[in-house]
């Protein structure tokens, strides 16, 4: 499982280092896909698994003919990259393309978040107020408000 958060800076090539906590859940290679205003990123297999897991419901599967999944996969699949992680534990965001990053407001300071199945990169200020915001709302999520 993957948990924490952790300050990061891009360095001038574009690439940060991941943290050994989560470092150590990985593999070699790591899925990036950009979703919901942030990265997500996976192992491969991982990344496979919560794909397929986006079809199991109801007790079905993904229909090939069903052009709703066929889109859906095609969405996720087309816009992940695999990219590996060098020797240093470092991944070179710059490989998701200057657009993406731009897109998603990723600038110099970021923070990785754990979130159990895969990790999270939010540009920092984001994080902060989204952090600020689960600190308000963590209580009401877990019990409910009275």
């Amino acid at each position: 499982m993957l948990t924490g958060t952790f300050q990061r800076s891009l360095d001038s090539k574009s690439r940060f280092t991941l943290p050994a906590e989560i470092r150590k859940e990985l593999t070699d290679q790591i899925c990036l896909i950009p979703l919901n205003g942030v990265l997500y990123g996976f192992t491969p297999e991982g990344f496979k698994a919560w794909v397929n897991s986006q079809f199991d419901h109801d007790g079905k599967t993904y229909n090939p003919r069903d052009r709703r999944d066929v889109r859906l996969k095609l969405g996720l699949t087309s816009r992940a990259k695999t990219i590996d992680v060098d020797s240093a534990g470092r991944i070179a965001l710059g490989k998701v393309g200057a657009e993406v990053l731009a897109k998603l407001g990723l600038g110099r300071d970021l923070c990785v978040v754990g979130a159990d199945d895969h990790f999270e990169v939010w540009d920092a200020e984001k994080w902060a107020i989204e952090d600020a915001l689960l600190d308000g709302d963590l209580d009401d999520l877990m019990f409910g408000s009275n």
